[in-house]
Parts: structure tokens; sequence; C-alpha cells
């Protein structure tokens, strides 16, 4: 892109006919931080109130499944509803969902609102960024996604403070209360801007098979944790967990091998291969989802109960690797090419650094020293993450576009998803859904977070084969 060009575009971005669909578009990126932070930081305490800490990681994995399923819906209902009736729709489910949370007499209740809260949010987190496409000129998506970062960022400072606060204000129901209330200004708005952006609806046929069976798969991860609970029979309950999560693994394989053959795709035909540079890039991406689940499943909660913070610190303690993600995205956003390679690199790396690091940091270090390895976690993604993102983006096969850039996010979310089901599994089996003592976070910090870093080291290896991929497949 010439200089000029360049000078041009924030001028642009910022006209008046551009300042309502960018906050629309931004509301939808805030939306999911801000509740997502909101939940994590009142769980601790209504787990507590409700004696139901084995299903603390339960809440995060069923939330990141439904999630998933809401993004991989929205082609088809998009087609066949439009934007604006499907936005209405997503967000009364959020609001729902919230209302079922934080008025739970139990914890079912919470774990039904969160799985409703993640499928309308997963929706229009998905929709929010298929209308950046619709709604602005080509041009000007990479200044829509630079301001998407600083949406990112602060949300992830107002998410905990938040939640914290009304957490302290009387009770962990109010923060689940006013989740439910986060929809409406985006509601309001959208219906405003998107009736002067006719639909036509289209009847593309729902890939109903497939997200069937990845449905099956994903619940099947997400059910997997409370089977540690079984004490009796001839098989443990944490052996039948793992069956679980392997069940669903393999099906969500399966679903992958499905769809390489059907004509509209979910994923694309690379993946899940380990040669071309758009699968290395997902490959990449999912492995640094599956590193790091746990820093958000135990981080809050192992702080909170085991170090003695108030939720609202607790809360903030588990956002700093947020907030470092979102401020190095924006300082490396406008890096030259030559960097790019460095910062791909440098992600994974410093991932790893940052999981080792809290593996033997969390039971008894000072808070500052668990503060760095929270920051080197953050800096792992901000660094990396929208590099990945622009070589998976430019390396996909000509008519997958579109499959490719939604499986990012599809993908990324599974990979959390499962690395929070397998944290459950791991944490309830050592000991973290009872009283806690050193020796037993010492035991849980090493392997779960010393587990992840090994995972985010091979994320080392898969960079550094999409390098050379890449470079290969800008010659051909």
């Amino acid at each position: 892109m010439n200089p000029t060009a360049d000078q041009i575009q924030p001028v642009r971005l910022l006209r008046r006919q551009n300042i309502a669909p960018l906050i629309l578009v931004n509301l939808g990126v805030g939306l999911h931080a801000t509740i997502w932070y909101m939940a994590t930081t009142a769980m601790p305490s209504a787990v507590e109130e409700l004696d139901a800490a084995a299903y603390l990681s339960w809440a995060t994995s069923l939330y990141l499944m439904t999630a998933i399923l809401g993004g991989a819906m929205l082609p088809p209902i998009k087609s066949r509803f439009g934007p604006r009736n499907s936005m209405m729709t997503a967000g009364l489910v959020v609001v729902l969902g919230g209302i079922l949370a934080g008025a739970a007499p139990d914890v079912s209740w919470i774990l039904a609102g969160r799985a409703i809260q993640g499928l309308g949010e997963g929706f229009l987190l998905a929709l929010s960024y298929c209308l950046v496409r619709e709604l602005f000129d080509n041009a000007l998506v990479p200044r829509v996604g630079g301001i998407e970062a600083v949406t990112w960022a602060v949300a992830v400072t107002i998410g905990p403070l938040l939640g914290g606060w009304l957490t302290d204000l009387g009770t962990w129901r109010y923060a689940f209360f006013g989740s439910g209330l986060l929809p409406l200004p985006m509601m309001a708005l959208g219906w405003i801007i998107l009736r002067r952006h006719p639909h036509v609806p289209m009847s593309q046929a729902a890939p109903l098979l497939r997200l069937l069976l990845l449905a099956i798969g994903v619940m099947a991860i997400a059910v997997a944790d409370p089977f540690v609970a079984i004490k009796t029979g001839p098989v443990p309950g944490h052996l039948l967990g793992f069956a679980a999560v392997l069940f669903g693994i393999a099906l969500i394989a399966f679903t992958i091998r499905v769809d390489r053959k059907a004509r509209h795709k979910l994923f694309p035909s690379a993946f899940p291969g380990i040669k071309h540079p758009a699968s290395l890039g997902i490959w990449v991406l999912s492995l640094m989802a599956l590193s790091e689940a746990a820093v958000y499943v135990y981080g809050p909660y192992i702080l909170q109960v085991y170090r003695g913070l108030t939720p609202t610190m607790a809360g903030y303690f588990g956002a700093i690797h947020a907030i470092a993600w979102s401020l190095s995205a924006m300082l490396v956003a406008n890096s030259g090419t030559r960097w790019h390679n460095w910062l791909i690199l440098a992600g994974p790396t410093s991932l790893t650094l940052g999981l080792a690091g809290l593996a033997f940091t969390l039971a008894e270090s000072p808070l500052s020293v668990i503060a760095v390895a929270m920051v080197l976690i953050g800096l792992g993604f901000g660094l990396s993450y929208s590099f990945l993102t622009q070589r998976i983006m430019a390396s996909a096969d000509p008519g997958e576009e579109d499959a490719t850039i939604s499986s990012m996010s599809t993908l990324f979310g599974m990979g959390g998803a499962v690395s929070a089901a397998v944290s459950g599994l791991i944490g309830n089996s050592i000991g973290l859904d009872g009283p806690l003592t050193v020796e037993i976070v010492a035991q849980a910090s090493l392997i779960l977070y010393g587990g992840g870093a090994l995972l985010a080291a091979i994320g080392i290896l898969f960079a550094w084969r999409l390098i050379r991929a890449y470079a290969v497949h800008r010659r051909a």
C-alpha cells in the first residue's frame, strides 16, 4: 500500500457514516470480552456459596463449547434470516442466559445459563467480524481491526472490575444479571443500522449432520469433568472423564474428515495436514489455546481461595495476560514485514516461558513474580496473533477463504475448550475441588502449567515450519 493511501485511511475511517458501524462491530468484541471476565471473576464466589468447586472448570468448558457452536451456526442462519434478525435473536439468548445464571438455586442453573450465553455470544462475535467485511471498504478493514484490539483491551479491564464490584456489592448474582443487560445497546444500535441494509433470504443448506456431530463431540468433552465425582463402580471416575474427552476429540476429527468431502465447508481442506501454511498457522493457534486454558480456569480461583485476594483483585490478576495481549498487539500492529517472522516465533516462545514460570511460582512466590509470568503469557498471543491470522488468510486456497477464516476462531476456541476440560479433570483428580494446601497447589501448577509449556513449545516448532512453508507458498 502506498503512503498516500495509508495517510488517508484514518480520516476515511472516522467519517460520519462510519462511526455508528464502527461502534456496532466493536460492541460485539467488547461484549464477549466483558461478559467473559465478569463471569470468571464471579464464579469462585458462586461455587463457594453453592459448594460446587468441582464444577468450576465445567462452567468454562461448557461455555466455550457452546460459543464454538454458536459461531459455526452463523453462515446458514445469517443467510436465511439476515444479520438484523439474527442479531436480535442472539442478543436475547445472551440476556436469557444471564437471567438463568443470576437466579440459580444450584450450580446446574449456572451451567445452563453460561451454556446459553456462550451460544449467543459465539454467534454475535462471529457476526461482528462478518459485518466488518459488509459495512466497511476493504481498505479500512485493517484499521477496524486495530480499533477492535483497543476495544478488547478496554473490555478486559472493565470486565473484572465490573464483575468484582458487583460481587463485592452484595452477591455474585448481580454480576450474572448485569451480564444479561450488556447485549441491549448492541441490539438497539444494530436494529437502527442494519435496517438500512436490506437482506435477501437465501436458502443455503445448513450442515446439520456436521453440526450435530460437532455438537456431540464438544459436549462429550464438556461433560467429562463431573465424572471425577464418581467414586464407586468398576471404573474410576477420572478415567471415565478422560475417555469422554478422547471420544469427543475422535468425533471432532471424524467431523473434520466428513467436512473435507462436503461442498460448503466448515474447515479448510488443508487442515489437519502439517505442510500447508494455512493449516500450520491454524495448528499454532490451536496449540497456543490448548496450552493456556488452565490460566483462566484455575488462576483466579487459586488466587482468591488459596492466596486470599478479593474477587476484584483475583479477577485482575487473571486478566493480566489478556491486557498484555491487547497492549502488545497494538504496539506491534505496524511492524515492518522484516519483523513478522520473528514476531511469529516470539509468540509461542514467550508463552512457553510464561507458563513454565507460572508452574513454579503460583503456590508460594510473591505476587509480583506471578504477574511477570502472566505478562509473558499475554505477550505470547499479542506478539504473534495478528501475523499468524494474516498468514493464514493470505495462504487460504481459492474458494475456501470463508471456511479458513471462520475455522481460525472455531478451532482456537475448540483448543481452549478441550484444554479447559482436561485441566478440570486433572485439577479435580489432584484435589483442587477441596481444601487447598501448598502441596496440592504446587503439584497442580507443575502439571497444568508445566504441561501447557510443553504444548506451547511444540507450537514453536510448528511456527518455524509455517515460516518456511509460507515462503515457499509466496514463491509459488
